[in-house]
């Protein structure tokens, strides 16, 4: 309801703001016409200082002493440094031991028949008896058939078959005779080859016994004839080793005798040429240190009569142009006092004009400020009738439109101005930090760069600003 009050006296009182901004203004824009129309005129422009004539004087020059030439040391000659020959020495040899390496006999190895196998199946027999003992019993059972056939009167034919089955079983007695030959010489070749393989496997075997037998007999005599040997080079190796020994001692030590000999005299020359060198350049030096004192004392006596009469004259002719002098002085100090009013009055004006001008434009500041505040309370009012329109048809609910955004520089990030509004707001593009307050890129202005009548504190302590007192849009551009 208050902003309603304020909104309505606002609306009644506005013609008046108005003109009062209207006439500041042009009483603003008059002083500030007159502070940068005002004319300086120099007053120094045509003052100029009086003329006199300065005395001239010759100075008298100093005659200075002429300083002798520096004496130049005597060096010393360093002479060639000494040096000495070395001692060399000769080395000892020694020849080596050789050895002659021992050989196999392989002659008595046993061979063939001299090996003493024999074939064991040379003599294998057929036996008979068995088919002896068959054929009795072939004849036994032919004379017991006959009778047989005999009693009982079977005649001629039952004989005669009896006959023929004796005489089939005589023929199966042979044909076992023969297989049993052919078997036995099946064996006796079996063993025939069992044997050769026998005797060439022994003979192979004892030829392999003698051949290791001699090779164990060679190699002992050939290693102890090798241990002869390398024990005589090792004896040899050692006498010459130590007689090369020996004499790589004796030519070192001759000849660190004779380089420290020689590094001995080369010192002492050296220290000698260092010392002669140092007395020879103190007494030069002192020499010329003496001289030039002597020159300095010359030429500082000469130029201190020339300076004295030098002074004389300055003192003189300093007289006559500090009479001149002063009455120049006179006559400029009068002129500088009449510019220096002149410009003074300029500056007291120029002043004024200044002050002026600063209190028309602090009266247009307020009456600005005071239509703003006014507008304000304006657009507040009308919202505050708004809600109470929305208020009557929503029983209470309702409320104005939301104009405020947040425009704290605290939550924006890559700030960048494009531009000024014609009230001189500076208008920017920027993004929020936090997305959830909005994405993209948006255009507005700062919280703290607008009037605080339309800037509002939030819950969060962050600022947001009415975009509808302002002459500036809230923008989302991207």
């Amino acid at each position: 309801m208050g902003a309603i009050v304020k909104g309505v006296a606002s609306a009644f009182g506005g013609k008046k703001r108005r003109e009062t901004e209207k006439t500041t203004k042009a009483a603003f824009k008059t002083a500030e016409g007159a502070v940068a129309g005002q004319k300086f005129e120099n007053a120094y422009a045509g003052l100029g200082g009086g003329s006199y004539t300065a005395g001239q004087y010759s100075a008298t020059k100093a005659e200075g002493a002429t300083l002798e030439d520096a004496i130049a040391m005597e060096r010393t000659e360093l002479g060639k440094a000494q040096g000495y020959e070395s001692e060399g020495y000769e080395s000892q040899g020694y020849e080596s031991q050789g050895y002659t390496a021992g050989q196999t006999n392989i002659a008595g190895i046993q061979r063939g028949a001299n090996t003493g196998l024999t074939n064991n199946m040379n003599n294998l027999q057929v036996n008979t008896a068995e088919a002896d003992m068959a054929a009795v019993e072939a004849d036994q059972a032919l004379a017991a058939s006959q009778d047989l056939a005999a009693q009982a009167g079977t005649g001629a034919g039952g004989a005669t078959a009896l006959a023929a089955a004796a005489a089939k079983s005589k023929r199966g007695i042979a044909a076992s005779i023969g297989q049993q030959e052919s078997q036995n010489n099946i064996r006796r070749a079996t063993a025939e080859q069992q044997l050769q393989q026998q005797q060439l496997a022994q003979g192979n075997l004892a030829s392999q016994f003698d051949l290791g037998q001699s090779q164990v007999n060679m190699a002992s005599v050939n290693q102890s004839r090798q241990f002869g040997a390398q024990a005589q080079n090792q004896a040899a190796q050692f006498g010459a080793s130590a007689a090369n020994q020996a004499s790589q001692f004796g030519a070192s030590a001759a000849n660190q005798a004779a380089q420290f000999g020689a590094q001995a005299q080369n010192q002492f020359a050296l220290s000698q040429f260092g010392a002669d060198n140092q007395r020879n350049q103190f007494n030069a030096s002192t020499q010329n240190r003496f001289n030039q004192t002597r020159f300095n004392s010359a030429n500082q006596f000469e130029m201190a009569n020339v300076n004295a009469q030098n002074q004389g004259s300055q003192f003189n002719i300093g007289n006559k142009i500090s009479s001149d002098r002063y009455a120049q002085d006179t006559a400029m100090r009068a002129a500088e006092l009449a510019a220096g009013g002149s410009m003074r009055v300029q500056d007291m004006e120029y002043g004024r004009n200044q002050d002026t001008m600063n209190r028309r434009a602090g009266e247009y500041g307020a009456a600005k400020d005071a239509r703003a505040a006014a507008k304000a309370d304006l657009i507040g009012g009308i919202a505050g009738i708004g809600d109470l329109a929305m208020t009557a048809a929503t029983g209470g609910l309702g409320g104005a439109a939301q104009k405020f955004m947040d425009s704290d520089r605290r939550l924006k990030k890559n700030i960048e101005e494009i531009a000024i509004s014609v009230e001189g707001y500076k208008i920017y593009n920027f993004e929020y930090k936090d997305t959830k307050r909005g994405e993209g890129i948006f255009q507005g202005v700062m919280s703290d760069e607008v009037p605080g009548y339309a800037v509002r504190k939030n819950k969060d302590g962050f600022d947001s600003v009415d975009y509808s007192v302002i002459d500036v849009e809230f923008k989302n551009i991207k």
